[in-house]
């Protein structure tokens, strides 16, 4: 895949989150503060996670060495309707 900033080559990758799984949520969700922010809604978990290995693995994520920036194409694992 080629980096939408600079146009070189990325390399193909993945991200491994140790603990609690990510999630993608609103733009006026993901910016509360106090507590407001602890409970989301709308949200959508990104990633396969293993319970036993406290691991979340998600696949489709691209490195651009150049820039430092890691970009993803992430399916989501729940749909919220």
């Amino acid at each position: 895949m080629k980096c939408p900033i600079c146009g070189k080559e990325m390399q193909d990758g993945g991200i491994v989150v140790d603990g609690v799984a990510p999630m993608w949520v609103p733009k006026e969700q993901f910016d509360r503060k106090g507590l407001k922010r602890i409970i989301y809604r709308e949200g959508r978990s990104i990633g396969k996670t293993n319970i036993i290995l406290g691991q979340t693995k998600i696949s489709g994520a691209f490195f651009c060495r150049e820039c430092n920036k890691v970009i993803g194409i992430f399916d989501v694992t729940n749909n919220i309707d």
